[in-house]
């Protein structure tokens, strides 16, 4: 009975036990599925911590400046500072290059709600008004940079 929960047939039952090289194939591929689920089992046990810290981040309901998620990637081990972030998320086509637009997200951005954009009205001294604007990282957009430098790659 226990060989047929395994997924052997009535004629590689028969075969195995009449068979002793059989047998050693049978016992070899259980031996590899074994060491298969071990190592998945190890892998999941190592990458506990990060799902813990993306499933925090994609909960988060407020939104951070680019440079604080810069820091929560290098608080979690990821060597990379403001600017670079900046430069990374500007070649991967996430924030425009160039222009009076530099830094703000692109459509592919927004459409996929990785940032926000704050706009803050600011009165000159000479009574002049100048609106300022900050892109912001939502959850989502956080889970996704996360993803790509600590995780496995783009998952949104």
């Amino acid at each position: 009975k226990d060989l047929r929960e395994r997924g052997l047939s009535s004629d590689e039952m028969e075969e195995a036990l009449t068979n002793p090289d059989t047998m050693l194939r049978i016992v070899s591929r259980w031996r590899d599925e074994r060491n298969k689920r071990l190592a998945l089992e190890s892998k999941i046990e190592e990458d506990a911590p990060k799902v813990i810290f993306a499933d925090a981040v994609a909960a988060s309901k407020t939104t951070l400046l680019v440079g604080d998620v810069a820091k929560l990637l290098r608080q979690n081990g990821v060597m990379v500072g403001q600017q670079r972030l900046f430069e990374w998320l500007r070649e991967n086509g996430w924030l425009m290059k160039a222009g009076s637009s530099r830094n703000m997200p692109t459509q592919a951005a927004m459409e996929r709600g990785f940032f926000e954009v704050k706009e803050t009205t600011i009165c000159k001294p000479d009574g002049s008004i100048h609106i300022s604007k900050t892109p912001k990282v939502t959850g989502r957009g956080q889970r996704f940079i996360v993803n790509c430098f600590i995780g496995e790659g783009p998952a949104a």
